[in-house]
């Protein structure tokens, strides 16, 4: 979700972030942003986020141009991945890439995108979908692709793994009286529930979906308008995309967990539409 995760695990984060993540907002994001890390109720209790080179933030629009906003992550110079309710029904697509501050995003409109073909939004089941850019990002320090897990895969269990703690962020509502977006990308942790604790809170399948909560004092969520933003796990060493948020409880400050797309099971398709 920030840089920082890969350069350092999450609990020399909490050590060194007077000490480095301030100026990495500054030196890398060259944003001009107050230097000082922010607790509040954004991304439901989340923190600012540094700078992150694969996260996409989309507006989706109809025909009438009316719609709503939400999350994406860069998986090629010419593919954002995010859930198929952003996509089915909707004709244009501006995706904003390049920064952590909401007004200096860089934006390329689409109108071709692809939805799971078995996606059904009344339980979100195969909520996973991909947008198609009509030219070529070019990649930089603040516009790169996250890595996704590997196609035919020997391992065992599909990834992300119970109690496997992710990294989620986004440009979405900051509580449950906003009325708008943020204007600085937010982030924080969650970890991967049990199955079980799953299907209590959403009509999925497993392993198409998987769970996950932040237990923490604070309980960080997400919120309304991040739905599509990435779920990012370390896979041996490298930040790998895992998951796509797709079911959120409507209450920002709801205690409940996030429901996710499985990145994994749909890995063929993935691969299928974006030849990755």
């Amino acid at each position: 979700m920030t840089s920082l995760e890969a350069l350092f695990p999450r609990s020399e984060i909490r050590h060194l972030t007077m000490m480095l993540f301030v100026p990495l907002i500054i030196v890398i994001g060259s944003l001009g942003v107050q230097a000082e890390q922010v607790h509040s109720p954004r991304v439901a209790n989340g923190n600012l986020a540094a700078h992150v080179p694969h996260n996409a933030y989309i507006l989706y629009k109809n025909d009438q141009l009316g719609g709503f906003f939400g999350g994406g992550t860069i998986i090629s110079d010419c593919h954002i991945i995010t859930a198929a309710q952003n996509i089915v029904e909707f004709t244009q697509w501006d995706v904003g890439v390049g920064s952590n501050v909401f007004d200096q995003l860089s934006t390329i409109t689409s109108r071709e995108a692809t939805a799971h073909p078995e996606f059904d939004p009344i339980i979100s089941a195969n909520d996973i979908g991909i947008i198609t850019l009509p030219g070529s990002l070019e990649f930089t320090s603040n516009v790169f692709p996250i890595a996704l897990p590997d196609l035919n895969s020997q391992q065992t269990e599909l990834l992300p793994l119970e109690n496997e703690e992710g990294v989620i962020l986004g440009f979405g509502f900051t509580s449950t009286a906003s009325m708008d977006r943020s204007d600085f990308l937010m982030h924080t942790f969650q970890r991967v529930t049990a199955d079980e604790r799953c299907q209590r809170f959403y009509q999925v399948e497993v392993p198409q979906h998987f769970c996950a909560e932040d237990n923490g004092p604070r309980q960080s969520n997400l919120c309304i308008r991040d739905v599509g933003a990435g779920f990012a796990t370390y896979v041996r060493g490298r930040l790998t995309l895992t998951g796509i948020a797709s079911l959120i409880r409507e209450r920002c400050d709801n205690r409940n967990p996030t429901g996710y797309v499985r990145i994994d099971y749909y890995r063929e398709w993935i691969h299928n539409v974006t030849q990755i």
